[in-house]
């Protein structure tokens, strides 16, 4: 992990500015450093992908490091046909099994398919402090890289 030294200014401002976008942006307030922007703020598919757009055109930041499908699901991945039909399917046998829950007041508990189903594919998801990292140093770097240290 490379230290970086930063002026507690320069990190404050960049702190607020960045948070202050999310927040305008997203459907939940950031809290935390680790607040995922899909996860924890609801911005997925075609949300995060304006969100991440507007930022780097907004900020003028480099954005060649950055690939997108490590972090997130595309729309088309999360609400096209295939999810459609695999939800579909999926709900065809969460019913019945839910309506036999139901019938004996929930006295057996059947293992029941989750929703809505995602794709096979890992991604991480990017988080509020990645979004820091990538503002303070004007192009893309995983925040797991890099550690600040105010200027004494």
């Amino acid at each position: 992990m490379e230290t970086r030294y930063i002026e507690f200014e320069k990190l404050r401002h960049a702190y607020i500015t960045v948070k202050s976008f999310i927040n305008e942006k997203g459907y939940v307030e950031v809290d935390s450093l680790n607040n995922k922007i899909r996860a924890d703020l609801g911005l997925s598919g075609d949300d995060n992908l304006e969100l991440l757009e507007e930022f780097v055109k907004k900020f003028e930041l480099d954005y060649k490091n950055f690939k997108y499908d490590e972090h997130f699901y595309s729309e088309g991945e999360l609400y096209g046909s295939d999810a459609a039909l695999l939800n579909l399917l999926s709900l065809s046998v969460w019913l019945p099994l839910k309506t036999i829950e139901l019938l004996t007041f929930n006295k057996f508990k059947i293992s029941k398919p989750q929703f809505p189903v995602t794709p096979n594919r890992p991604v991480s998801d990017l988080t509020f402090k990645d979004m820091l990292t990538w503002y303070i140093e004007k192009e893309y770097k995983p925040s797991n890289t890099i550690k600040y240290e105010i200027k004494k």
